[in-house]
């Protein structure tokens, strides 16, 4: 699984960075999110397609 933010969408609202922080976090700077990670463990994929279901703005993109 590969997990990217929309920059563009992304309106620091931060629920992916609580909901999943082994994965994501805030960029330096600006507040948007990004991800740590270039492939998901699959320890930490049902996390990831939480915070995706909980982004208010569609900004978490997930490829299978």
């Amino acid at each position: 699984m590969k997990v990217t933010v929309d920059e563009l969408k992304c309106r620091t609202v931060g629920l992916c960075v609580k909901e999943c922080p082994d994965v994501f976090r805030f960029r330096e700077g600006s507040k948007r999110a990004a991800v740590r990670l270039d492939a998901i463990p699959s320890a930490l994929q049902e996390c990831c397609r939480r915070a995706a279901s909980l982004c208010p703005n569609g900004a978490i993109l997930i490829e299978e």
